[in-house]
């Protein structure tokens, strides 16, 4: 995966062709994965810059989900995007409710306990089946704490998140 930066997001990549006339598997990174389908603009990443991409249909087959590119209608064609990622601009995202958050707000912040004690930096988030798992790092060493709003997670703000859990 290309690194993620704050004006671009990373959604989904572009799998194998499906079928003779331009269709391919996408393998979404949204939650629930047909969130996808809700956004309008599509980038893919050419040497560092965002291009456009113009996606005519998404569609489910199967349990997969597959997509036809604008101008691309041949397995040869659709073939050069096998494994490209597909990008949105972060400004599409939709806003979320006050204690929900998106990965990327999350990573980078420094967290520390409600007496001030710090704890470290989030470098990565897992995603568990129930909460969220924060990982952080502090002097080389790896912590894991549950995302959990309300009983572990105390409060989000621009740089810092305080909790409420002993390391």
């Amino acid at each position: 995966m290309d690194a993620q930066d704050d004006e671009f997001i990373l959604v989904a990549s572009v799998g194998k062709p499906v079928g003779l006339k331009g269709w391919a598997k996408v393998n979404s990174f949204t939650r629930p994965p047909e969130n996808l389908f809700n956004f309008k603009n599509f980038y893919l990443d050419k040497k560092g810059k965002k291009e456009i991409l113009k996606i005519d249909q998404f569609s489910k087959s199967g349990k997969n989900y597959i997509l036809k590119v604008e101008s691309l209608n041949s397995i040869e064609e659709i073939e050069i995007l096998k494994n490209k990622e597909i990008f949105i601009k972060a400004e599409d995202l939709p806003k979320l409710d006050e204690d929900k958050f998106y990965w990327k707000d999350l990573i980078g912040k420094e967290v520390e306990h409600l007496d001030g004690t710090h704890i470290g930096k989030v470098i990565e988030i897992l995603e568990t089946g129930s909460d969220d798992v924060l990982v952080i790092e502090k002097d080389n060493k790896k912590e894991l704490i549950p995302f959990n709003f309300g009983e572990v997670i105390k409060e989000v703000s621009d740089n810092l998140i305080i909790v409420d859990w002993y390391i």
